[in-house]
This record gives C-alpha cells, structure tokens and sequence, in this order.
C-alpha cells in the first residue's frame, strides 16, 4: 500500500538547532526533507536529505527548489517549511563588509525564503492550509555592531513574514517568525570570533544562560500545528529576556 507522507521541507536541517527540529518534527509524525550544504551526521527515520547551496545565485536557486519541490510532492502532501538555515558573516563593520560577504547573507538568509514562499504558496491556496515558520534573530528586534548584515537581513525576514500573514492568511496559511537570543551551538556563540562571548552573553541575558536548541524546536513544533492557527504575522522572541531590557 502506498504511504501518503506528511511533509515539512525544512532548510539548515544538518545544524544545531536544524537537527532538533527535525527530531522534533518527526516525533510529531512529519517526515522532513532536509535542504543542507551538509549531510547530517546522524539522519534519523522518516528524514530525506537534499544537497543544496543557498547561497547560489537567484536563477540556479531556484531551479534546484523547484526541482526538489516537484520530488517532494510524488512522496506526499507538503503541510508547511521552515527557514532555520543562516549565515552571519565576520563580525566587522559595515565599511569592511565586501559586496560578496552582504550578497551570501541575504541569499542565505533571505531570499531563499523568498524563493520557497513563492514556489509553495500556491500550492498552501490550493489545498486551503499552510505553515511557513522562518528562525529569525533577536538581532531581528534589535540592532547590532559589527553585525549590520545579519542584523538587516534578520529585520527584512520579519517584514517579509507579517506581509505573507497578511497576503496568504485567508487560504488558511499563516507565517511567523522565531526570534532566538544565544543558543548553545557553534553559530550562536561563536567563541571562536570573540573571547569569552559565552559569558559576556551570560552575564547579559535576565535567565543567565544559552539555550538549548530543543527550546528553539519545540516553539517551531508547536506553530506547525494546526492548532495553532490563529498565531500569524507574529515574531516570537525566545530569548532569555535579552531584548526585553
């Protein structure tokens, strides 16, 4: 008997937080289609990996997701996607930023977004439901030094969500945005750029600690539910209470 899946295409699935999406995910009876530059270390079951660069130019981007859309709907229903994948870029100023560095983060960060949003919501009209949740930034809320191109790459992320709300909302799609502090994963602390950030990061945040990628899953998990769909437009902080002083 043929198996009709529950799918989630979720980008940055083979990173810290991506990989406790995916488990989350799955636990919760979804199979995920993982668009990474990387393979995961450890797959688990009901979890399809795909190759993909996002930081390729608009056009070959495109292609590639269009493809792999077309495969995803010969295995199963697309319920909704998830944007975890990221790139920051050196910490430095803005006058030291190279047009490639700012190119790769909005092509990271934002316009595959893009890009998947307008191959899938069409479909979302079609069948009267979709989930798009995008993993934003506290940098989202607030600005940043030294970290102006992820910081308007995360800003632009959240403009772009509240209006595909406002667009999509009355064929059942609703699209919000997650707004981490510091997570402990390479990318979210990044000792390795700046000495002793862990607990600069520490001491700055109201619960004096990181957070632990399944805290970040769990929030994604829950705005892929139907039950959650009067949530839209939204831009949830998981922070610590770092943007809230």
């Amino acid at each position: 008997m043929e198996v009709h899946e529950t799918i989630i295409i979720l980008t940055g699935g083979s990173g810290g937080i991506g990989r406790e999406i995916v488990r989350s995910l799955v636990l919760s009876g979804f199979s995920v289609w993982n668009l990474d530059k990387k393979r995961p270390e450890a797959p688990v079951l009901q979890e399809t990996f795909r190759e993909i660069d996002l930081s390729e130019p608009l056009f070959v981007l495109e292609r590639a997701l269009t493809k792999i859309i077309s495969e995803c709907k010969e295995s199963g229903e697309i319920y909704g996607f998830v944007h975890c994948a990221g790139y920051g870029g050196p910490y430095h100023k803005i006058t030291d930023v190279n047009l490639e560095e700012w190119q790769n983060i909005f092509r990271i960060n934002m316009d595959s977004l893009f890009l998947l949003s307008k191959l899938l919501l069409p479909k979302f009209k079609e069948s009267e439901f979709g989930r798009i949740v995008s993993i934003a930034s506290s940098l989202s809320i607030v600005g940043s030094a030294l970290s102006v191109g992820y910081s308007a790459s995360k800003h632009a992320m959240v403009g772009f969500t509240k209006s595909i709300a406002d667009e999509w909302g009355e064929f059942g799609v609703t699209a919000n945005c997650i707004s981490p502090g510091y997570v402990d994963t390479s990318m979210g602390i990044q000792e390795d750029q700046i000495k002793g950030h862990r607990q600069m990061v520490i001491s700055k945040t109201p619960v004096k600690r990181v957070a632990e990628p399944a805290e970040i899953a769990r929030v994604v998990n829950f705005l892929m539910q139907r039950e959650s769909g009067y949530i839209s437009g939204a831009n949830w902080s998981v922070d610590g209470g770092i943007t809230s002083i």
